[in-house]
């Protein structure tokens, strides 16, 4: 068993020595390129919005991380190391689907996610971290001797006080919103946090509606004739004293002509009615453009399909080209290498459309025997890549010649008895 005696020494280990003249990378349109999440954290504490995020990063989760090589048209599964490493343990901290769960996570809070690509002296790849810090900064090198694709650094600034500043290739940063700025996502403050105010407003109320209970009294006393202010004083704290305490659960007191007449005020909780609530919550499920079926698990079979098109899927395409530009150079990608994070869409289905699906696809080779078992959720097989077509289907390269030997082996149709035949034979057989 390892031994961890801190997080950062883990990750992080003896930096590699790095230029000291850094200085903040130049954007074209003038934004200094620091990410500040300190603030963001503040939506994950709120229910409605975690419930989101939550609901989306779940169905992320689900995928797997595959390496595979595109070569001659097929596409062609690899058995390496970087594949081991992320679909089993990408670190060891977290497993693939803790791994891919707090990826989308970051990347829905802060609009930025950031992985270090952690390697051993040699370059070989040892693990994939999601960081997230308070500070993200780009920064740039003036020292004589770096090349172009070597002069760009990341600095990270956690909250613990601790930095690292870290080679750009060793860092996959994922944008969402992207827009302003040339190199991070946009903040989430303009749209978001004014959702988050009026929900936060609204549990509020609901919160002070309970705890104005009838105990916490409020009103006015009235006496007859004219009081020293001194008289009235003494009167006030006994009465106080006595009824407007904690002790007096029942919400009562009781007045005669010697403690003067009690009026209460109108004291009512503004609370919002079913519709103004249900805008507020449409308002911040249009933000991360699900619906309420998606975040209470309560949705049907195209309902959840059209979340996986619209959400998950451009997620998952957007993780995978990330990782490939960093993880592979430019020759391993000319050879087809490719970093993909596969959900099928099939997993989104009822068994019944499953049923369907393979009593079509399955006579035509499109799956093989483990793929239609995965999709009921059971285990491979041995032999279970091996695809099974029907006689009925033929290779459309090799049509032709199949059409040509048919017609040559096969024997003409009798022609109809029209009693033309019948004299033929007749004259055949006198002859």
């Amino acid at each position: 068993m390892p031994s961890f005696r801190s997080m950062f020494g883990k990750i992080f280990g003896k930096v590699k020595k790095l230029p000291q003249n850094l200085k903040y990378f130049k954007l074209l349109n003038g934004f200094i390129p620091v990410v500040s999440n300190t603030n963001n954290t503040e939506v994950y504490y709120n229910y409605l919005l975690r419930a989101c995020i939550r609901a989306i990063a779940t169905h992320v989760a689900k995928a797997d991380i595959k390496h595979i090589r595109y070569v001659g048209g097929d596409t062609i599964h690899q058995d390496s190391d970087i594949a081991n490493l992320l679909s089993g343990q990408p670190n060891p901290f977290m497993n693939s689907t803790e791994f891919i769960f707090k990826l989308t996570t970051n990347l829905l809070i802060h609009n930025n996610a950031f992985v270090y690509i952690k390697e051993d002296e040699k370059g070989n790849i040892q693990g994939f971290y999601p960081l997230n810090s308070s500070f993200v900064s780009y920064m740039e090198s003036s020292e004589s001797g770096m090349d172009d694709t070597g002069n760009l650094f990341v600095k990270f600034n956690f909250r613990g006080g601790q930095e690292v500043i870290a080679p750009f290739e060793q860092i996959i940063h994922i944008k969402r919103d992207y827009f302003e700025s040339d190199l991070m996502g946009s903040y989430n403050d303009n749209a978001l946090y004014p959702l988050l105010q009026l929900s936060n407003a609204v549990h509020n109320g609901i919160i002070n509606a309970v705890a104005n209970a009838p105990a916490n009294l409020r009103g006015s006393l009235h006496f007859q004739g004219v009081l020293k202010m001194s008289d009235i004083q003494k009167k006030a704290d006994a009465i106080m004293s006595k009824f407007f305490d904690i002790q007096n659960n029942s919400g009562i007191i009781i007045t005669d002509n010697e403690t003067g007449e009690f009026k209460p005020f109108e004291n009512k909780a503004i609370l919002l009615d079913a519709a103004q609530m249900d805008i507020i919550q449409k308002q911040v499920f249009g933000y991360f453009n699900i619906n309420e079926k998606i975040v209470f698990s309560t949705y049907n079979e195209d309902e959840l399909s059209a979340f996986y098109t619209s959400i998950v899927s451009p997620l998952l395409k957007q993780f995978g080209e990330a990782f490939t530009h960093k993880i592979f150079s430019a020759r391993e990608k000319g050879y087809g290498n490719k970093i993909i994070f596969r959900s099928s869409k099939l997993q989104y289905t009822s068994d019944k459309t499953k049923t369907s699906i393979i009593q079509y696809l399955a006579p035509t080779g499109a799956l093989t025997i483990n793929e239609m078992r995965e999709l009921f959720g059971l285990g491979m097989i041995e032999g279970g890549e091996r695809r099974v077509e029907s006689l009925n289907f033929v290779d459309v390269n090799i049509k032709n010649d199949y059409q040509l030997t048919m017609a040559k082996t096969s024997k003409a149709p009798d022609q109809p008895d029209n009693g033309e035949g019948n004299i033929n034979q007749k004259q055949a057989a006198e002859a």
